[in-house]
């Protein structure tokens, strides 16, 4: 009896120990793992940089809309192909090419209507519609409603002014512009990255020369409010001047378009 209870006092004990030893292990680990996130909080400093780049405006765009409602599709595409083509003559008269002349949608929709029906003879219609009070209207297609929108890009703002009057006379629709926009700006928006960063960097620098600390390695970048160029809506209404002919022109400030960058740099010290 007490041969058979000894191997079993071993193996109990043997698989007390193997426990505590897994327990130490997992805790080791667990105290290595803290210590390396905890690490990448520790002995760090954190500066921001921003810069803004005042430019001028470079292209003015125009959108607008022409439309036109037929009894069918090709008698209303008809006029909209007039309109648009007595538009691009006028701009081509301006000097403005045809490659800064987009159509960004065509569209063609049905055009219904309700219209007053008779009331027949009996409440109870051939095709089993039942007549009463306020059921005397049905919708039914009268057309086609054609729309063509486009953009125009105006690189020569002396001729913004005339552009402007050329739609107004052709009576389009929609009309939404002058916007005084800067066409690529992803150079100016590298160049504004580049000051904010050496901004931080300097920062930086000072801070650890106050700090009495070195500066290590970067550990983290983060660039935020990235701030691209808003459009200038220019308010033509505002005022205007006359022309050599005496018509008068509206005034049309370009004004400047503002470019920022704010980075965060994080820096390890030692």
């Amino acid at each position: 009896m007490e041969q058979h209870t000894q191997p079993k006092n071993i193996l109990m004990y043997a698989g007390t120990l193997l426990l505590v030893v897994l327990s130490i292990l997992s805790i080791g680990i667990l105290i290595h793992l803290a210590k390396s996130q905890n690490s990448n909080y520790e002995n760090t400093i954190s500066v921001s940089g921003m810069s803004e780049i005042d430019a001028a405006p470079d292209v003015a765009e125009f959108s607008f809309t022409v439309s036109e409602t037929a009894k069918t599709t090709d008698a209303a595409q008809k006029v909209i192909s007039e309109k648009v083509s007595n538009i691009l003559d006028g701009l081509d008269e301006l000097s403005i090419s045809e490659k800064d002349i987009k159509t960004q949608s065509y569209s063609i929709y049905p055009k219904y209507e309700y219209v007053k029906i008779a009331r027949p003879s009996s409440d109870v219609a051939v095709d089993g519609t039942v007549f009463y009070p306020g059921n005397d209207r049905k919708q039914v297609q009268t057309g086609f409603d054609v729309s063509q929108r486009v953009l125009v890009t105006v690189r020569n703002f002396d001729v913004v002014p005339q552009t402007l009057t050329l739609f107004a006379d052709q009576g389009v629709q929609n009309l939404n512009g002058p916007n005084f926009e800067i066409e690529n700006p992803e150079l100016l928006k590298e160049e504004a990255r580049a000051m904010a960063i050496d901004s931080a960097k300097e920062q930086a620098r000072r801070l650890a020369d106050d700090l009495g600390v070195h500066l290590g390695k970067m550990v983290s970048f983060n660039e935020n409010n990235a701030g691209y160029p808003m459009p200038y809506y220019a308010k033509a209404e505002l005022s205007a001047v006359a022309d050599e002919a005496g018509a008068f022109q509206p005034e049309l400030p370009a004004g400047e378009n503002t470019i920022s960058s704010n980075v965060t740099i994080t820096y390890r010290i030692r």
